[in-house]
């Protein structure tokens, strides 16, 4: 019984140690994504609409298959009709037509379309030019929450970095405090350098409360997009930006700009919608053109004077609307207008797609040399504080020169921060732009 226990316990303090485990794991880009896709109704509603799209072109093509038909009738009349009937050298007699005043009728038919004058074929290829232009609507949907995605992951990294920041200017005022109420308590400095440094605690004080709350709100929202409580803690990967190696040079930008016209979804949905408007203008033209079918039927007539109550009939039939008051051509232009339209559209995307492209390749180039240049200054701003220091402690300095040094190195660690995260989010534009986020 005490080792039964004693199993149970062991395997219940795995069981939890391993839920702690992945729930307290931190999550990278691509889990986010993921979890994103899963959960995002925006997603879903564009999956639907491709699952909508495939049941219209399985409907088109249905029409080649033949078609069933059954039908059934009962009727009663007031009297049963007869007919005179005048023989010669015989006088008129009356002959009933049915047996009473009741008649019942029933019908089974099949037709197959035999030649529609590419009625059907276009109309199949109109519904699959639909289906593709709703899977590169699918496939924009994807990238355009991936994208808003890592902007809301990257926010959460700027968000923390901030705090970092702010707390790490909180001491190093606090600190500095420390020394100047030790160096006005021996009457070496004026009280208004300890009220100086005190000031610049609080603002760094207030600061660092406001960042860290500009990280719960930044957090609350990349919940959100995850589906997940809004008060979730969240526990991300950093993200590294594109090293200087990596940034794209000058001679990859026409193979960028063609790579993002053939990639981008928005492109080829409109490419793919205006063929779907130009098949289904074609589909109506030929449904004013002749129409043959072949024809099969099974007809019962009950209590009628017929010999044979079952009649088995078959035969071809042919349709042909020559003139139907414009309705058929009008419909047709409406289509063909759309195509138009949609094309004149795909041309303004066209332009936008390449701007895109351009903003966010001039825009990762910009943030890899600020990411450089604020890296150096980083260093800089470090030593700048070290000097103010030694200087204030020697009394050849001012306190205003140790608290501008602190300001400088605080807003070196703010541009570096920002610069990075600029830097990462400019990558994934720039993705997104040609399409292969």
């Amino acid at each position: 019984m005490v080792n039964n226990l004693r199993f149970f316990q062991i395997v219940q303090g795995l069981i939890i140690t391993l839920a702690w485990t992945s729930l307290s794991s931190a999550e990278n880009i691509k889990d986010a994504w993921q979890k994103a896709l899963d959960h995002d109704y925006r997603i879903k509603s564009a999956k639907e609409s491709t699952a909508a799209a495939e049941e219209n072109i399985a409907a088109a093509k249905s029409l080649r298959m033949p078609s069933l038909k059954g039908e059934a009738a009962y009727s009663k009349i007031d009297e049963t009709p007869e007919a005179e009937i005048s023989l010669p050298r015989f006088p008129v007699m009356d002959a009933p037509l049915l047996k009473d005043d009741t008649i019942f009728a029933s019908n089974i038919s099949v037709s197959v379309p035999i030649f529609t004058s590419g009625r059907i074929s276009n109309a199949i290829d109109s519904a699959k030019s639909a289906g593709e232009a709703a899977r590169a609507d699918e496939s924009k949907t994807i990238q355009d929450i991936k994208l808003q995605v890592a902007d809301a992951y990257t926010s959460v990294l700027r968000a923390r970095n901030a705090v970092k920041v702010s707390k790490s200017n909180v001491e190093t005022l606090s600190a500095h405090a420390r020394d100047v109420k030790n160096f006005f308590d021996k009457g070496i400095v004026a009280k208004n350098d300890v009220l100086a440094v005190n000031v610049a605690l609080s603002d760094a004080r207030q600061l660092a409360l406001q960042t860290e709350n500009r990280l719960d709100i930044a957090c609350s929202a990349y919940n959100r997009m995850l589906g997940r409580p809004l008060a979730q803690e969240v526990i991300i990967d950093d993200i590294q930006p594109p090293s200087s190696k990596d940034t794209v040079p000058e001679k990859n930008y026409e193979a960028l700009l063609l790579k993002a016209k053939e990639n981008r979804p928005e492109i080829k949905a409109l490419s793919d919608q205006a063929n779907a408007y130009e098949y289904h203008a074609k589909s109506i033209r030929a449904s004013a053109m002749p129409q043959i079918l072949a024809t099969g039927s099974f007809n019962h007539f009950d209590k009628t004077p017929l010999e044979e109550e079952n009649i088995w009939v078959a035969g071809l039939g042919l349709k042909w609307d020559a003139f139907d008051g414009g309705v058929t051509i009008h419909q047709a232009r409406a289509e063909e207008r759309k195509k138009i339209a949609t094309e004149h559209r795909k041309k303004d995307a066209e332009s936008m797609v390449e701007l895109q492209v351009r903003q966010a390749w001039l825009e990762i180039r910009e943030t890899t040399k600020r990411t450089e240049v604020t890296r150096d200054a980083l260093s800089q701003a470090e030593e700048n504080l070290k000097v103010a220091k030694n200087r204030y402690f020697q009394e050849v300095g001012s306190n205003t020169e140790v608290l501008d040094a602190e300001t400088l190195r605080i807003k070196s660690l703010t541009n570096h921060n920002n610069a990075v995260y600029d830097s990462v989010m400019a990558d994934m534009r720039l993705r997104r732009a040609v399409g292969d986020i």
